[in-house]
């Protein structure tokens, strides 16, 4: 065992991580026995939802059903899906589903996001759910996240307040007021103050924030009074969104984020049009931290900074649109789905994805996961074989890289995003990875330094291969060359598509220069 790397990751923990994990194995062992004897009856004579409400459930039946498909039988993750519930939908006339078994449905995290399912479904109107809704909800209670915290926690909350609404009596009342006040914590603690949500992963925002905007529209079925911070954090999560929508309806997958893993953006954006939560214009481009009504056209340059979740997006009208990851990596005490991928790109030519980041091809501690996470597998610079976040295992970190923008610059036909960070601190010389994005509409120049330190550079780059044929992007280098194994990308788990990973290395000796160009 590696001690010290174990030290530098126990030491980010949160205090209540550590004083709950004996705390969780009790009371998981207790939610294992949560029983659907004598469960609230179900709320009746609910208004008609509306039309985006019932499509997105829909999505939801599809979605599960397609990702099912891909992930392995016999794995912890399968079975964790098996139990979220999805197969409901929003027709109460379809067959209705088993009782779900195995020994992960009573784990908290599977059984709130059943619950929620089990709460649509019921406001939808499908009869005959009252037993399993307590199951789940009783689970959940007993065996809230506490050893883990964030984006699980949060999902504890939004499945107590919706089964909480969907159900009456005295039990159900006390599922709501949990999930209510879980939600009066955690909602300040985990959504940032540019509305992004702190574990920086589009997909995990997504889930929550169709978790929440789900757990309003039930509340407000039911006639229960909405917090305003539920409806300020849903706005501006909403807002969030639409400013990382890319071109082709999708968003960077930057650290654990596969396009199958949430709900399509635009069905999101969708259920919080519904609910009057999203803003018209909630994307405003500028060179500036905060919004502003600069107008653009489809051939102007704008750039958006999202200063807390570290994020810019760059756009050249319909020629080019380009999101740099230039911030923290990840939430300060859970950063279980953090990537080694500081100052890492992707971009969209003529809208489609180009520039590609590596993706998901697995969630549990294999080569695979490794691969998944490592530098080696992002658009950006590797020092000396190492990775410029310590991730380890399947979903631990010791030292983390820290990274800050320098400069933003919009001009009348280019956009230039400099940042920075300290990742390789640790390295002879404390290195600091230094890069410069400058984006016009027919070409890209990445520009990189390393400050200091003596050690080997390798600056990578992963382009889809039918993107780089069709588009006829042409990358130009010192030394850039095609790495001679196949490449592949994952934008949604297990599935791969055919990459081309091009590479420059080179030696710094007390600093090192160098960049590449894309030009279509």
């Amino acid at each position: 065992m590696n001690l010290p790397r174990v030290a530098r990751t126990l030491v980010q923990l949160h205090p209540l991580q550590v004083l709950a994990r004996p705390i969780a194995l009790g009371g998981r062992a207790l939610g294992r026995g949560s029983t659907p004897a004598l469960a609230p009856a179900l709320r009746s004579g609910f208004a008609p939802p509306k039309a985006p409400f019932v499509a997105f459930a829909d999505a939801e039946r599809r979605r599960g059903r397609a990702r099912l498909a891909a992930i392995p039988e016999g794995s912890l993750l399968h079975a964790y899906e098996c139990a979220y519930g999805y197969e409901l939908g929003a027709d109460p006339t379809a067959p209705a589903p088993g009782v779900w078994e195995g020994p992960v449905a009573s784990h908290p995290f599977p059984a709130s996001v059943r619950a929620r399912r089990l709460a649509v479904a019921a406001r939808l109107g499908r009869p005959g759910l009252s037993a399993e809704l307590a199951r789940a909800c009783r689970a959940v209670a007993l065996g809230l996240e506490l050893h883990l915290m964030a984006n699980h926690l949060l999902e504890n909350a939004i499945g107590l307040v919706c089964g909480g609404a969907v159900a009456r009596g005295l039990e159900a009342e006390a599922w709501w007021r949990l999930g209510s006040r879980l939600l009066s914590w955690q909602l300040p603690e985990q959504f940032l103050s540019d509305g992004g949500h702190f574990e920086l992963s589009a997909s995990y925002h997504l889930s929550v924030t169709a978790g929440l905007l789900e757990a309003i529209e039930l509340s407000l079925a039911a006639g229960r009074e909405v917090p305003e911070l539920w409806r300020d954090t849903a706005r501006n999560a909403l807002a969030w969104a639409a400013a990382v929508r890319a071109p082709d309806g999708t968003y960077p997958l930057f650290n654990d984020a596969a396009l199958d893993a949430a709900p399509e953006i635009d069905g999101v954006l969708a259920l919080g049009a519904a609910l009057g939560l999203l803003d018209a214009g909630a994307a405003h481009y500028s060179t500036e931290n905060a919004p502003t009504e600069n107008a653009t056209t489809a051939d102007q340059p704008a750039l958006l900074h999202l200063p807390a979740t570290g994020w810019v997006i760059l756009r050249l009208g319909e020629r080019a649109w380009l999101a740099f990851d230039a911030g923290m990596d990840g939430a300060a005490y859970q950063p279980g789905h953090v990537h080694a991928d500081a100052l890492t790109f992707e971009l969209w030519v003529e809208g489609e994805r180009a520039v590609v980041d590596h993706g998901v091809s697995s969630y549990i501690a294999d080569p695979a996961r490794e691969e998944t996470r490592a530098t080696r597998a992002h658009n950006t610079v590797e020092l000396g074989g190492a990775d410029s976040s310590e991730v380890w295992s399947a979903f631990r970190v010791g030292r983390r890289a820290r990274a800050h923008v320098r400069r933003l610059e919009r001009a009348p036909a280019h956009l230039v995003v400099e940042a920075e960070h300290d990742g390789y601190r640790f390295l002879p010389g404390a290195p600091v990875h230094r890069r410069e994005l400058a984006l016009s509409a027919r070409e890209l120049a990445i520009r990189d330094e390393i400050v200091g330190g003596r050690t080997g550079v390798c600056s990578r780059l992963r382009l889809d291969e039918a993107a780089l044929q069709r588009r006829s992007i042409k990358v130009d280098g010192v030394q850039l060359t095609p790495e001679r194994s196949p490449g592949v990308w994952y934008p949604c788990f297990r599935q791969p598509r055919a990459a081309v990973v091009f590479s420059g290395r080179g030696e710094a000796r007390d600093g090192w220069r160098g960049g590449f160009r894309l030009r279509w």
